[in-house]
């Protein structure tokens, strides 16, 4: 990768990111481009946004095995089914992002997972969790139970907040933005790469506004 498309700074576009210059830890440039393309789309269009992260694995008892093929079904049932979502005529708007991690070729890789939706159509994480669990569960032809992860504590086992909720009318709201961002560039860090498949896709998701 070339260094150009690299960072370690503590801050893109002005806003924090998910870095440490003195551990080696940095993120890919197109990555985070990509999310914010998507976050400043969604908070111009909607005076409230929501934001959950979530992990894709496979069952670690060897009962499936990997197809890159997976990730596309999963992300066209995922988007499919909140197109078709309506609340007091509001639309979901869905933005999905997604990048695989895999430590070393021993392992399944894993999928890290961003959904940004219109606030105002969809109020809880809940939500979006629930219906990962149903698509990924049915792109994997697998009835395997916490397949997908919440991302709602630390590698600590420390509660953290997801489902973050962006209003414009906040006087808090560049301060969540932040959080926003900082949440989602754990797609972008360049560590637990090395098992990829050379030419593997390293990110995906919905399709950005041209």
């Amino acid at each position: 990768m070339k260094k150009k498309n690299l960072t370690f700074e503590e801050k893109f576009n002005g806003y924090s990111i998910n870095t440490s210059k003195e551990k080696n830890l940095g993120c890919f440039v197109p990555t985070l481009e990509r999310y914010n393309q998507h976050l400043e789309d969604m908070t111009t269009k909607h005076n409230k946004v929501m934001q959950t992260r979530f992990d894709l694995r496979y069952p670690s008892d060897g009962s499936v095995k990997f197809d890159k093929a997976h990730i596309y079904k999963f992300s066209d049932g995922f988007k499919k089914h909140f197109s078709r979502m309506r609340k007091s005529n509001h639309k979901v708007d869905l933005k999905l992002d997604w990048s695989p991690d895999q430590k070393d070729s021993s392992v399944f890789p894993h999928y890290h997972c961003n959904a940004l939706v219109n606030g105002n159509a969809v109020q809880s994480e809940y939500t979006i969790l629930k219906a990962a669990e149903h698509y990924w569960g049915k792109a994997l032809k697998s009835e395997n139970q916490g397949l997908v992860n919440y991302c709602n504590k630390d590698r600590n086992g420390k509660k953290q907040k997801n489902g973050l909720m962006y209003r414009r009318d906040d006087e808090q709201c560049l301060e969540v933005k932040d959080q926003m961002v900082y949440q989602a560039s754990y797609l972008a860090k360049i560590r637990d790469k090395e098992g990829l498949r050379k030419g593997s896709h390293s990110r995906g998701g919905s399709q950005l506004k041209k």
